[in-house]
């Protein structure tokens, strides 16, 4: 099985960032307070949605022996995600940008579900590295706002 990523999961993985990147952009350079907190809550939410999209995939890879463990690890990120919709979204980036850390560094460094293909876990260190940095960007120029 080939390691190349294939262009179709290249191109929408990258796309999935857009969001984040433009967002936090966003936050950084709005003047309306109004706006920016808007934005901010959007980010967080769209974060949110992606992490339990995380474990949605952990849930499918977990259907071919779908043992405890697996498939609780599987419902966490969604629970976890749900969890960072209920706080203040200042608070939320902040968990957030650790739960894609773990994650990414969980997801890449164990042993690969049988059926996801090689090149699955260079596709998730890179896109989950780029998330990650997203969020610590905004984390630091939301400190210097204050």
């Amino acid at each position: 099985m080939s390691r190349a990523i294939p262009p179709s999961a290249a191109w929408l993985g990258g796309l999935g960032v857009v969001p984040f990147a433009s967002m936090a952009l966003a936050v950084m350079l709005l003047d309306d307070p109004h706006l920016r907190q808007l934005t901010l809550t959007a980010f967080v939410a769209y974060s949110a949605a992606t992490l339990a999209f995380l474990g949605g995939v952990r849930w499918g890879a977990a259907l071919g022996d779908p043992a405890w463990r697996s498939l609780i690890l599987a419902v966490t990120p969604m629970l976890m995600a749900t969890g960072c919709l209920l706080i203040l979204p200042q608070d939320a980036l902040k968990v957030l940008a650790v739960l894609f850390a773990v994650m990414g560094i969980f997801d890449v460094l164990r042993r690969p579900a049988p059926e996801w293909p090689a090149w699955f876990m260079q596709l998730r260190a890179r896109l989950s590295g780029v998330v990650v940095v997203i969020h610590v960007a905004l984390l630091a120029a939301m400190a210097g706002q204050a």
